[in-house]
């Protein structure tokens, strides 16, 4: 043991004048008496009260010593050499992803994490300092290169753990980040393990790795997806031995559950098994599939957390689509023949008071502001781009881009189209000769489209490209519904909503029964509060009425749902195996030493009111007055 502070202990010195207080009697003025049946008392109180006398033994005064001792050592603070994980310079990366709810160990994994990197806090050497970075989808730093033990316990238990998946990569980025400028950087790794064999950055300094979990036993729902009236499930066992288990598959309709399956698989371990569901009703239903324990006796598995999944069929709704034109058959036909369209014209340029999703202008530009998007075909001088003169196309070819998918440019042949420089907001989608021929993008708080040609001024109408490049920017512009319901999201995957005309707010109710209320100021919004599992609803409201649509978030993730620890990380070139204390700290006793002279000082003060309870006030003996002994009386400095 080593005392940190040893110029603590000149505070002893403190204990002779409670020695002298013990030691020093009190004058007091001599009294004459009437009877000299108090002379033997008045003798006795003489002698006590010499200046001077023998110390004699004394509870009170030992407990006094004590306490002095105590707060004097705890000054000092010594501390006893203790072997520790890390020191220095410390970072803990600890995991705080999905695979952490498993319940192999009690009571879970993520809370024994918290117990290890709390053992790790209390071990730290004096001077050494931490920076504890949570690791989900999304990495955070809690508290950064900070040595105040109380402050990083604060942090710790502010940490949770989440439903999402691991962004190691981001961890480790932010780890070399805050080790920056650090001298004898450690970094510890408290994890179940689950890091990708490849492409992670170096990290800094020495690296340390903590496993978390025992066992291997989970089995999951790995799919679940509505296509063309067919519902697709599939188990997997990721274990290693042979498991049975209950599927039930069933349709919830408003607040109605109706049992649609329920079959019993074994499946061998780390294999899948699937069921297909056919004829599947269509419009406003959400589908969940379980797993469970044949018996009924207890959870399938050690990882409730993808024992559930949930898939959404909801029917797209009917866009409606103004088309602003002089006469152009080939747009009147297409329209009439895309799907979830409800085509309408103006021959004469007037706009319908009516709101519309999607403004087609063929030839023309509005002269007034428009609620919805818009789609300009060979279009005038406007405000949105500038407008050139004409030119021959002639080298053309389509840029890779999601809205030119299917499109195939080659065999296509256009007359004359209008020299328009490419403005910032767009995206350029088809060009001749440098210059674009169609282009899309976002501006004011809306999409727009356009083509710098007229379609009779070419043969795309005669092409296979023409319904395919048509199809892609009407969706684009107007999707067929806020989202794509039968889309499954993963936890924190972020989800780009398309408000319909006149919707005033949009309100999302997680599972839990949390509400996001978002309001439209753009085209499209993204929501990326989803890192709950389960089914959201999405509540589209306008001034007269009120839209709900659903979507789904499942975990489908099979690096968290493989909850097998892994018992060495691999890092780049360095095999990472569990860590072992290998380095010596100092473990302070100055806490236990405050805490036994608060626990000695009420003993002390117990002592003393006792005492007083024994020896009235104006007695002078312990004695009841009647006895006639020379007992010398002690009393309290």
């Amino acid at each position: 043991m080593q005392l940190l502070a040893p110029a603590g202990l000149a505070l002893l010195a403190l204990a002779a004048p409670i020695l002298l207080l013990y030691m020093l009697k009190l004058r007091r003025k001599p009294v004459q008496v009437s009877s000299i049946l108090l002379w033997t008392r008045l003798l006795r109180d003489q002698q006590a009260n010499t200046p001077w006398q023998k110390l004699k033994r004394n509870l009170l005064l030992f407990l006094q010593l004590l306490i002095l001792a105590a707060l004097v050592f705890a000054l000092a603070r010594p501390a006893l050499p203790t072997p520790v994980v890390a020191s220095g310079a410390v970072i803990v990366l600890l995991d705080s992803s999905a695979s952490m709810n498993a319940t192999d160990v009690s009571p879970t994994r993520f809370e024994t994490a918290r117990r290890s990197v709390g053992t790790l806090i209390n071990s730290l050497p004096n001077g050494s300092q931490m920076t504890l970075i949570t690791v989900s989808s999304q990495p955070q730093a809690l508290i950064a290169a900070e040595s105040d033990k109380a402050l990083l316990r604060s942090a710790l238990a502010a940490a949770r753990p989440t439903q999402t998946g691991a962004d190691w990569q981001s961890a480790f980025a932010l780890a070399a980040a805050a080790a920056r400028n650090l001298p004898e950087v450690t970094t510890v790794i408290v994890s179940d393990g689950g890091l990708p064999a490849e492409g992670l950055p170096a990290l800094p300094g020495e690296a340390r790795y903590v496993p978390i979990g025992m066992s291997d036993d989970n089995l999951a729902i790995s799919a679940l997806a509505l296509r063309g009236g067919q519902l697709f499930a599939e188990v997997t066992n990721y274990s290693a031995a042979p498991r049975q288990v209950l599927l039930s598959i069933v349709e919830i309709v408003a607040q109605d559950s109706l049992l649609r399956y329920a079959r019993q698989m074994d499946i061998p371990p780390g294999e899948s098994r699937s069921v297909t569901l056919e004829n599947i009703p269509t419009g406003g239903r959400i589908y969940q599939a379980r797993i469970a324990d044949p018996t009924g006796d207890s959870a399938p598995d050690a990882f409730p957390l993808d024992d559930t999944a949930y898939a959404v069929n909801q029917d797209a709704a009917t866009r409606r689509v103004l088309l602003v034109s002089t006469g152009n058959l080939y747009l009147e036909q297409l329209l009439a023949s895309l799907p979830g369209i409800q085509p309408f014209r103006s021959l004469t340029g007037e706009i319908p008071p009516d709101p519309f999703d999607l403004y087609l202008f063929d030839g023309a530009y509005p002269s007034q502001a428009l609620p919805g998007s818009l789609l300009l075909v060979n279009p005038p001088p406007n405000p949105l781009f500038v407008v050139g003169s004409a030119f021959q196309p002639v080298e053309m070819r389509a840029r890779e881009h999601p809205l030119t998918r299917y499109v195939d440019w080659s065999n296509v042949h256009i007359l004359q189209a209008s020299s328009v420089p490419l403005p910032d907001w767009a995206d350029l989608l088809i060009e001749a000769d440098g210059k674009p021929l169609v282009f899309a993008g976002e501006t004011d708080g809306r999409r727009v489209a356009a083509l710098t040609f007229d379609l009779r001024q070419s043969d795309l109408p005669l092409q296979v490209a023409y319904p395919i490049l048509f199809s892609n920017l009407i969706n684009y512009l107007v999707p067929p519904a806020a989202f794509d319901a039968a889309q499954s999201l993963r936890p924190g995957e972020s989800l780009t909503l398309v408000p319909p005309p006149g919707v005033e707010r949009i309100v999302v109710a997680a599972p839990s029964g949390k509400l996001y209320t978002l309001f439209p100021s753009a085209a499209s919004l993204a929501f990326t509060s989803t890192e709950e599992t389960g089914y959201y609803a999405v509540n589209f409201i306008s001034k007269d009425t009120t839209r709900a649509e659903y979507f789904a978030v499942n975990l489908f993730d099979p690096s968290e749902s493989n909850i097998r620890p892994a018992g060495t990380l691999r890092i780049g070139q360095t095999t990472l195996t569990p860590a072992a204390a290998g380095q010596t700290g100092l473990r302070e006793l100055w806490p236990w030493l405050a805490g036994l002279a608060l626990l000695v000082l009420l003993v002390e003060w117990l002592v003393y009111h006792r005492s007083i309870s024994f020896h009235p006030r104006g007695s002078s003996s312990p004695e009841p007055l009647l006895r006639r002994d020379t007992k010398t009386i002690e009393r309290r400095p």
